[in-house]
C-alpha cells in the first residue's frame, strides 16, 4: 500500500474540515444561505438612497449600488474571516489530539468556507445588476484576480495572527470586535477615497482595507480609478503580517494544541 505524502494528510484533513465548517454553519440553518444575500443586500439598499444621488456626481461612469457591492462583500469576507478565526482553535480543540490535524488547518479551511460562499454572493449579485441594467462588466480580470489574491492572503494572514493571539487573550477578542465597528465606516464601503477632505485622506489611508478596496474598484471599474491607494502599502502590509503571523504561529503552536 502506498503511503501518502504530508500534503496529502493536509489536503484530506483540510477538505473534512471544509465539510465540518459548511454543515456547522449552514446545516441547522435553513435561511443559512440567503442571509449572506439579503444582509448584504439591505446594507446596500440603505446606502444607496442615503448617498446615492450625491455619488453619481463625483464618480460618473459608474453605478452606486455596483460601487456598494464590491466594497460591502470585500469588507464582509474580511471582518467575517478575522472574527471568527479568533474563536477557531478554541471550537477545534478536541481535533487537535490526532496528530495531522493542525491548528492552521482550520483556519485554511473556514478561508475556503469564506471564499466560496462569497464568490457565490459575489455572482448572484452581478447578474442581479445585470437584470436592473447596471454596468456589471470587469474591466481588467487579471489585475482583479492579482488584487483579490493578494487580499485573501492578507485576510488570512490577519485572521491568523488574531487567532494566534486571542487563543491567549480574551480581552485581545474584545478589543478587536471594538475596532471592527468603527472600521466599518473608514474602509470605503460607501465613499471613495477622492471625496475624502485632504487633511483627514492621508489618515484614513493607513488603513490597509481602504487601500484594497479602493484598488480593487480601479480593476473593476473602466471609469474609476484610484489615485490616492498604494499598491506597494498594501503588498508592503501583507508581507509583514503574513511573515509576523507564521512566525508567531511557530513559535506557539505547541502550546495552542495543549491549551
Amino acid at each position: 500500500m502506498e503511503q501518502r505524502t504530508s500534503f496529502e494528510i493536509q489536503k484530506a484533513v483540510i477538505m473534512s474540515l471544509f465539510l465540518r465548517e459548511m454543515k456547522t454553519r449552514f446545516g441547522s440553518q435553513q435561511l443559512g444561505y440567503l442571509w449572506a444575500i439579503l444582509e448584504p443586500a439591505a446594507i446596500i439598499v440603505v446606502f444607496w438612497v442615503m448617498f446615492g444621488f450625491r455619488m453619481k456626481k463625483t464618480m460618473p461612469g459608474v453605478d452606486y449600488p455596483m460601487f456598494l457591492m464590491i466594497g460591502m462583500l470585500a469588507w464582509n469576507l474580511f471582518s467575517g474571516y478575522v472574527t471568527r478565526s479568533m474563536n477557531a482553535f478554541e471550537a477545534n480543540q478536541g481535533l487537535f489530539v490526532y496528530k495531522q490535524v493542525k491548528p492552521v488547518d482550520t483556519l485554511i479551511s473556514r478561508l475556503l468556507v469564506e471564499c466560496l460562499l462569497y464568490l457565490i454572493v459575489v455572482c448572484v449579485f452581478i447578474i442581479a445588476g445585470y437584470l436592473l441594467g447596471f454596468r456589471v462588466a470587469i474591466d481588467n480580470i487579471p489585475g482583479l484576480a492579482a488584487i483579490l489574491f493578494l487580499f485573501i492572503l492578507f485576510t488570512f494572514s490577519t485572521g491568523l495572527l488574531f487567532a494566534v493571539v486571542g487563543n491567549f487573550s480574551e480581552n485581545f477578542k474584545k478589543v478587536v470586535g471594538l475596532i471592527m465597528r468603527p472600521m466599518f465606516f473608514m474602509s470605503g464601503i460607501f465613499f471613495s477615497v477622492q471625496d475624502v477632505p485632504e487633511k483627514f485622506r492621508d489618515l484614513l489611508l493607513l488603513n490597509p482595507c481602504l487601500n484594497f478596496l479602493e484598488l480593487i474598484r480601479t480593476e473593476y471599474f473602466a471609469a474609476f480609478n484610484s489615485q490616492h491607494a498604494s499598491l506597494l502599502y498594501i503588498v508592503s502590509c501583507t508581507l509583514v503580517i503574513s511573515l509576523l503571523s507564521l512566525w508567531l504561529y511557530s513559535k506557539l503552536e505547541k502550546r495552542i494544541i495543549a491549551s
